[in-house]
This record gives structure tokens, sequence and C-alpha cells, in this order.
């Protein structure tokens, strides 16, 4: 995949509004950080801030303002739409996508860095990181609110991983996302197959592994780095779910 050019909060008035009948001579992403009026199937509609298109290479493009105020990305590359790596991600081209805008910020800095980088890899980091944003945009779908939520709750699984010992309990995990203790365990055990008690004790017991492995840590201050409410919880809770003593598995680890 070649990158042709991006821009990255682009601002217009009310007024702003593209209307391409043959489209732009290639394929376009464009991400709408403000609510904006789209064209599809034929039909003019409003849609969210945290909508995305992606257009077919001779595809009409049609989008402004919703609004006073309008904001967007957007990325003008070439592909190969037959490329079955569309097959796999899913991804539908010509269709309003909803999506999480923090969701692709990360990759088009790094898009747009690399543009520029005139590195010997460049062509192919620019490549990976097409494909990264595709697969991104390719998970997307659904009413804005059901993927907000799902998005959500993946940005909290990944801090719950990043940094097991901050998440203290479940009632400030579902606070954050402004549901109820239940119902946020019934969302979170129907993303992810398991529950986010079982996920935060999943998470401080891998940091623990690793610092037992890689550290002279004494247990009693993994236990506390990890999150644990004391040394002794985190003994039987190490020794339950891998079947040895903290010092068995450091023994055994370090050899």
């Amino acid at each position: 995949m070649k990158l042709h050019s991006l821009g990255i909060d682009f601002r217009h008035d009310r007024d702003f509004l593209i209307d391409r009948p043959n489209g732009s001579g290639d394929n376009l992403i464009i991400i709408f950080k403000t609510s904006a009026v789209v064209r599809q199937n034929g039909i003019v509609q409003t849609v969210p801030a945290g909508s995305a298109v992606v257009y077919s290479k001779g595809e009409r493009q049609y989008y402004g303002a919703a609004g006073a105020e309008y904001i967007n990305d957007w990325v003008h590359f070439e592909c190969d739409e037959r490329d079955t790596f569309f097959d796999k991600i899913r991804l539908p081209f010509n269709t309003v996508l909803h999506i999480s805008a923090g969701g692709t910020e990360d990759i088009l800095n790094m898009l747009s860095l690399e543009q520029v980088s005139g590195g010997e890899n460049s062509g192919e980091c620019v490549d990976l990181l097409l494909r990264l944003l595709l697969a991104k945009l390719g998970g997307a779908g659904g009413s804005p609110r059901g993927n907000f939520r799902s998005v959500s709750l993946k940005a909290l699984r990944a801090e719950i991983y990043r940094d097991p010992a901050s998440c203290k309990s479940i009632a400030e995990l579902s606070a954050r996302l402004a549901l109820s203790p239940s119902y946020f365990q019934s969302l979170y055990k129907k993303e992810f197959g398991v529950s986010c008690y079982e996920d935060v004790l999943a998470a401080r017991l891998e940091r623990a592994k690793y610092y037992l492995a890689d550290t002279a840590i004494s247990v009693k201050n993994i236990a506390e780095l990890c999150g644990f409410e004391n040394d002794t919880h985190f003994i039987r809770q190490f020794r339950r779910r891998t079947g040895m003593t903290a010092t068995q598995f450091r023994n055994r680890a370090q050899g």
C-alpha cells in the first residue's frame, strides 16, 4: 500500500462540503471528529463524531459539515482492493463505520512521521501502518453507542494488563464507564468471555511471574507491586493458579 497524503485535525466552517462524483483518483479514508453529512446509497444522512468512511477508487465522495464546526482526519492512499487482506479484516468500503476517535490517532501520527522520515524501511513501515489503520476500521461497525461501549471496554482491559496494581475494585472500574457494577460485569464477560475479576487476577499474576523470574524483589514487595491486598493473599492465589509456590516458581525460572 502507498500513502499519497494525509491530514490530521483539519478544521472547516459550516459551509464545508466535498462532492467528487468520480472520487479523488485514489482510495480515501475520512474520519469525522465532529458530526458530518455523508451520502451513502444515494441518501444524505447526518453521522456522529467518531464515524468514518473508506472510499473505493472511483467511488463518489460526498461529505461535509453538519454544524457550525467541522473537523476530520483524512488519508489518501493506494491499495489493491482485491487483496485478501480486506476479506480477513472484513472492511466494508463506502460504508459509514462507527469508531472511537482515539483508536486511530496514534496510527495517524506515526504515519505522518514515517511519511517524511526517508528511512531505509519507510515504505514497509507505511504499508504496515496503513494495514493497521484499515484493520482498526475493519473492526468497526454497528451502532455508535454499542461500538463506543466496546471500544471503552477494550481500552479498560488494556489498562488492566498494563497496570494491574492500579485496578482497585470492580466498583471503581465500572464507575469509569458510568455503569453499575453488575451491568459492567455482565458487559465485560460478554465482550471477552471472562469476568473482569478473573482478568485483573490474571494480569496481576502475569506481572508477578515477571518479577519472580527476572528480579530479586522479595515476595512481599512483589505482592504490593502487583496490587494484591497482602503477601498472604498473593501466595494463596499464586499457588492455586500455578500449582506451585512463588519461591518454587522463582527457583525454576532462575535455574
